[in-house]
């Protein structure tokens, strides 16, 4: 009997050895997340993006930051989420991230960087933020190369000087500009008075509307077409929430439009001079890596910006406002057939 027992357990051995040989062969990627490192005992993070609104800069600066991190080889896995534009639902968003412990948390925009900041209060999450245009003003951070409340990102500062120049290009007596704006978002109340300043040094002057929903801007669009010769575009969520609204109601009205964000040409507005918001997602991923897989103290990092810069030009605008492609305005330009 004791024989008999004993060839038993001896066939079992390989039927064992089999099971446990399939069950370390690994599954299928889990979904949402991006697995780029080939060794299987590589450390993967957990990482939480929070967006403001879907609108093409900021969708391009989520995709600048998943695409490189996958160049730069981390293993990651993604809670990615969209507050709809309420910055209630930014805040819900941030502490769920907290809740879950993830290891680093990335924000697209003031608002969603904002709540952030509040969730990670009293933790050790890091917060790399993108698309925010003063983070001092925004309470982010107390100055730009001061990093030691685990917050650091790269800043959307549009060069507003040299964007202002092309209203001067494309028409040498112009004299004065308008701004359609959130009143509810910091960052455009940043760039308002930025602009007001830049522009009274170049002898234009600047008139603003404030809106507090998308449903505002045609009747702002129509005030402000009495008083202005050009709308200067600045990087305000809202806005460009509806940028196609905006340029077809402007072109009615004959003004020049020119866009703080070159992702608003393919949209109809005629003329952008500004950065890549997937260039700005990238450099925020290559900050993520050096806090999570290189280990670097997030107050050796301090706050980038871009100094990359695009000209583009949309040629259906172009040719409906008399314009031809060698004014002197669209040197250097990428003429977008849109």
């Amino acid at each position: 009997m004791k024989l008999k027992k004993l060839a038993a357990i001896l066939l079992l051995i390989p039927m064992i050895l089999s099971g446990c040989t399939q069950g370390a062969s690994g599954s299928p990627d889990t979904p949402g997340t991006l697995n780029t490192l080939s060794t299987p005992d590589a450390e993967k993070f957990i990482i939480g993006i929070s967006q403001l609104i879907e609108h093409p800069a900021l969708d391009a600066s989520r995709q600048g930051f998943i695409d490189e991190l996958k160049t730069q080889g981390i293993n990651a896995e993604f809670i990615d989420q969209n507050a709809q534009g309420d910055p209630n639902n930014a805040l819900m968003i941030a502490q769920k991230f907290v809740r879950d412990d993830v290891d680093l948390i990335f924000t697209i925009a003031t608002s969603t960087s904002q709540a952030a900041k509040q969730a990670i209060s009293g933790t050790d999450i890091p917060l790399v933020f993108t698309a925010v245009t003063d983070p001092v003003f925004s309470q982010l951070v107390t100055d730009l190369n001061v990093t030691d409340e685990n917050i650091t990102g790269v800043v959307d500062a549009a060069p507003i000087k040299e964007n202002l120049e092309l209203f001067k290009e494309l028409k040498e007596d112009i004299k004065t500009i308008g701004i359609i704006y959130n009143i509810g978002e910091s960052n455009s109340e940043v760039q308002v008075d930025q602009t007001k300043e830049i522009a009274e040094s170049m002898d234009l002057q600047i008139e603003t509307i404030g809106i507090a929903s998308a449903n505002d801007i045609p009747q702002a669009i129509d005030t402000i077409s009495k008083k202005v010769e050009g709308l200067y575009i600045i990087t305000d969520n809202m806005v460009a929430s509806s940028m196609p609204l905006v340029a077809k109601l402007s072109q009615e009205k004959g003004l020049l439009t020119v866009s703080a964000d070159g992702s608003h040409v393919a949209e109809g507005i005629l003329i952008s001079k500004g950065i890549s918001y997937y260039e700005i997602g990238k450099q925020s991923a290559v900050i993520a890596k050096q806090i999570l897989a290189d280990k670097k103290d997030i107050s050796e990092i301090p706050v980038q910006s871009s100094q990359n810069l695009e000209k583009k030009v949309n040629v259906k605008t172009m040719e409906s406002l008399g314009f031809i492609k060698d004014n002197k305005a669209f040197e250097g330009a990428e003429f977008i057939e849109q």
